[in-house]
């Protein structure tokens, strides 16, 4: 955190005094640096250059318009868990072609917006709202590109309240019930599988529940011969 600094007793954000921005402004408020959150994209960036990823901040930490203006800017991309979210983020310069969709309880007007927009995925949750996107996709005339999201069933050693990863977390579909659905995929042809997503927690200590993570997405993805770009 280069950009938030003492100077003796005083907090600086870059060249600013905390205490002389409190002067001026009704407390409590919320203060960024443009600087920090430059490098530590940048910085990210970089350590993922060899791959060349998409990155694509969490809309839902925070959907300041400025912030994302930001963003947009560094060539960032966004995942967006509501249709608010995804027109803020269009609207604060983000390429529709850098939007992916993500998250539970996905509205139909929702999925229209994002299928109208042309966004680059639509991360799907279960069964049903895979079988609502293809219906929408039909009445537009529209391929969708997806992906779904796996429930691996790993523990990730973390809080129970944080959990997402586990059977009983009821996130995501699971291994079986994915396989099911890839194998009758030809029912449902306005969808494009492109992509297989999981969140299996946060505050994780450990790389342990990643690697048995990606062993079963790998398993899954060789025995089912999926071509996926994400």
């Amino acid at each position: 955190m280069s950009h938030f600094r003492y100077v003796g007793q005083k907090l600086f954000v870059e060249n600013s005094s905390v205490l002389n921005i409190a002067k001026k402004n009704k407390t409590p408020f919320y203060l960024y640096s443009s600087q920090q959150l430059k490098e530590n994209y940048l910085n990210f960036a970089k350590t993922f250059r060899r791959v060349k990823p998409l990155i694509c901040f969490a809309a839902k930490a925070n959907t300041n318009l400025t912030i994302l203006k930001i963003l947009a800017k560094l060539g960032s991309g966004v995942d967006v868990v509501s249709g608010g979210e995804l027109l803020k983020a269009t609207k604060a310069g983000i390429k529709p072609y850098k939007i992916v969709f993500s998250g539970v309880g996905k509205t139909e007007e929702e999925l229209k917006i994002a299928i109208n927009k042309k966004i680059l995925l639509i991360n799907i949750e279960s069964e049903s709202e895979a079988a609502l996107i293809n219906q929408i996709a039909k009445k537009a005339n529209k391929k969708v590109s997806v992906g779904f999201r796996l429930n691996p069933n790993v523990d990730a050693k973390t809080h129970k309240k944080i959990s997402t990863g586990k059977a009983e977390n009821k996130f995501g579909i699971s291994i079986k019930n994915f396989t099911a659905f890839y194998k009758s995929i030809e029912k449902f042809p306005y969808l494009k599988i492109d992509a297989l997503s999981v969140h299996i927690g946060s505050q994780i200590l450990s790389d342990t529940p990643y690697k048995k993570t990606l062993k079963i997405l790998l398993k899954v993805i060789r025995d089912l011969n999926i071509k996926l770009k994400y």
